[in-house]
């Protein structure tokens, strides 16, 4: 009997709730695998950030309890991470805001009708599966051997092409062309010249999101663009008042996946210096260094959810 009004109670479930249920059965996975593996590292993590930790010769650790001495350290005496800090959230304010209008602006290139729709996708997706594993660790040092060798002079071909494509786009000479033939501020020179020599790291670095942006773009329905043409839209009408609204929760997902990409990168100065202080057995040093690193990142998209979250379009399928 209970178990027939347990079946009965599912079945009068609304739509929403079932979309909920749904909700957590797939990120239930995550949920699972940080409560068993992750909830104890980050514990651990916290304490030895206030602790000395040494790694004994023949197996486990001693921790002796130093109170904020790991953070004062970091914070007050390290040259570096206070600066690399700075630089890292530079960055951040300045590549995400070009990385999510340039994925968005290929993404609905991406999803007209033309012929070998297929195979550009798949082009501008290449840079997410090199930038990952093997292929990664093979292109960095293929990067630090190529760079030694053009320290020797062993490889004088690969210089002079370096130097030859620097010559044909250089910062300071599109500096001297803006300030010489437009008279634009340097602020706007600076903020134009920084875009144009990231497009490299734009366009690696672009992959997941315009996937993101294309899928929401194919989940809009095309009756939706029929009846605004019917209605005398324009395609500049129907992608300000039709697209962009309902793409908006996704702008909200890709901003914060760039946030944290960001923040995690293998170029990143921060993350590599705490890998590299855990290396060298100062594992209390790292653990603060991490923590403080994590609690600027959560600000910023705790920020940013906020304020992103009062402009996001939520479209209502009942």
């Amino acid at each position: 009997m209970l178990r027939l009004q347990r079946i009965q109670r599912l079945r009068r479930r609304t739509v929403t709730e079932k979309r909920d249920l749904m909700g957590w059965v797939f990120v239930s996975p995550f949920v699972v695998g940080f409560l068993l593996l992750f909830l104890g590292i980050f514990i651990d993590s916290f304490r030895f950030s206030f602790m000395d930790v040494k790694v004994e010769p023949l197996g486990g650790y001693t921790a002796e309890f130093v109170r904020l001495d790991n953070y004062f350290h970091i914070l007050r005496v390290d040259p570096n991470f206070n600066r690399q800090l700075f630089d890292a959230v530079r960055n951040m304010l300045f590549d995400i805001p070009i990385l999510v209008m340039y994925s968005l602006f290929i993404a609905v290139l991406l999803n007209q009708k033309m012929r070998g729709r297929g195979v550009f996708r798949a082009i501008f997706f290449v840079p997410v599966i090199l930038a990952t594993g093997i292929i990664d660790k093979a292109d960095m040092r293929n990067s630090v051997l190529n760079a030694y060798q053009g320290v020797q002079g062993i490889d004088n071909g690969i210089a002079s092409m370096q130097s030859m494509s620097g010559g044909l786009f250089s910062g300071l000479e599109l500096r001297r062309y803006m300030y010489q033939m437009f008279d634009f501020s340097p602020a706007l020179v600076n903020l134009t010249v920084g875009a144009a020599e990231n497009i490299y790291n734009v366009v690696n670095h672009s992959g997941v999101q315009i996937l993101i942006f294309l899928a929401g773009l194919q989940a809009i329905s095309s009756s939706i663009y029929e009846a605004a043409k019917i209605e005398g839209c324009s395609g500049w009408e129907c992608f300000w008042k039709i697209t962009f609204p309902l793409l908006s929760p996704l702008i909200l997902v890709n901003i914060i996946y760039s946030v944290i990409d960001s923040f995690t990168g293998s170029t990143n100065a921060i993350m590599n210096g705490i890998t590299a202080s855990m290396r060298i057995g100062e594992y209390g040093t790292a653990s603060a260094m991490a923590w403080v690193y994590f609690l600027v990142a959560g600000v910023f998209l705790a920020l940013i959810g906020l304020v992103a979250s009062r402009f996001v379009f939520y479209q209502s399928k009942e």
